[in-house]
């Protein structure tokens, strides 16, 4: 099996062609679902972008592009594998989209999190907040954490093997960044102890409950740097526009939350000086 990496296949774009896409405000589509985009096809590669196999020599442009050969010569390469020229790269789509929705899905885990506690949003949440509700998304969101990473798996592209998703560091290979790789690998972990322990809560100590939970922001931190700079989908202005404004939100929120912490505190220690 063979699936294209459109992240890859951009790198190679600019380091090979030494040309910067320009999507304007495009949205990012591949309509051939040959891992490369039209605007790719279109501005760099003067392929078909219509058209999974340009040159109809059996291999997907993407894969000749990944591979150095031409998508437009028919001759190029020389042998030639057997493919199945229509497959679609399912893995990376399901990789991009179960992302996308971890991430949703822990920014509203978080901010529950912190609404209930805000004193300006805990009249917006507190009709629908329930702690069992809360473990129920943050438990979603590392579900969809796990599928986000193991569906790389399936990327022969990418030839992540069960270590390069679950040990940070680990992988060096140069077709993704391993910091922000790394990140992400260390957010899951993080997103799994504070889904664990929350269910847990009754057996455990409140102050060990809670020094944990304060792994939330770091983990958050980290998602939002492992998405945006290793994201394929970040490339699409609205995507990131949307992705860096929420993130914003929440350490907005997060900020506001802490003065009102301190301005009790302050208030609590005054009241019990003052009796």
């Amino acid at each position: 099996m063979m699936i294209t990496s459109l992240v890859f296949s951009f790198a190679r774009a600019e380091e090979n062609e030494n040309e910067r896409l320009d999507y304007g405000d495009q949205p990012i589509v591949d309509s051939d679902l040959d891992g490369l985009t039209n605007q790719a096809e279109i501005q760099i590669y003067g392929t078909d972008y219509k058209s999974v196999d340009t040159d109809s020599d059996g291999l997907m442009d993407g894969v000749e592009v990944v591979n150095g050969t031409s998508p437009l010569d028919v001759a190029d390469p020389e042998f030639l594998p057997v493919l199945n020229v229509q497959e679609t790269p399912w893995a990376w789509y399901i990789g991009r989209a179960s992302g996308i929705i971890g991430f949703v899905f822990l920014w509203i885990t978080i901010f529950l999190g912190l609404a209930i506690r805000n004193p300006l949003l805990k009249k917006i949440v507190e009709p629908i907040y329930s702690f069992d509700f809360h473990c129920f998304i943050a438990a979603v969101a590392v579900f969809w954490a796990l599928v986000h990473g193991t569906s790389f798996l399936f990327d022969a592209m990418l030839g992540f093997g069960m270590k390069d998703i679950l040990i940070p560091f680990f992988n060096q290979a140069e077709i993704v960044h391993s910091n922000p790789l790394a990140l992400g690998i260390m957010a899951f972990w993080m997103m799994m102890v504070m889904t664990i322990t929350s269910y847990l809560r009754n057996h455990m100590s409140h102050w060990l409950w809670r020094v944990l939970h304060f792994l939330n922001p770091l983990a958050f931190i980290f998602v939002v740097v492992h998405g945006y700079v290793i994201g394929t989908d970040m490339k699409n202005t609205y995507i990131s526009s949307t992705f860096l404004f929420s993130s914003f939100l929440l350490a907005l929120i997060y900020l506001l939350s802490l003065v009102f912490m301190v301005i009790n505190k302050i208030r609590q220690r005054q009241f019990n000086e003052s009796e």
